[in-house]
């Protein structure tokens, strides 16, 4: 990946026909439910890039990645205890704020 967003733990709509857990001995349900993944990142990273492109209505996608991309949040493998996790969060975590004036973009 490019860059990663918030996606542990996230409060999200649940569909009734399926169970909270997903096993089918379990029969409890909820409009609601915590989860984890892709899924529950990829809506982070769209409003990030949905509030940058609110500041700079004429910046083209590809400058509103590089914004995100150079204005991470670096993270460090090392504390999740696996070197290889590096290759899982790309530039680091999205820091909106900090994109919006990011000095510099590469409108590749």
């Amino acid at each position: 990946p490019d860059i990663t967003a918030p996606g542990v733990d996230i409060l999200a709509s649940w569909a009734k026909n399926s169970s909270i857990t997903g096993y089918l001995e379990d029969t409890r349900n909820s409009d609601f439910n915590i989860i984890s993944g892709t899924s529950m990142s990829c809506p982070h990273a769209a409003g990030a890039a949905a509030f940058v492109k609110s500041y700079h209505q004429d910046w083209s996608p590809a400058a509103i990645r590089s914004s995100l991309m150079t204005t991470a949040f670096t993270m460090d493998a090392t504390l999740a205890g696996n070197t290889d996790a590096e290759f899982g969060y790309g530039a680091g975590q999205i820091n909106p704020v900090k994109a919006v004036d990011p000095g510099l973009v590469y409108d590749a």
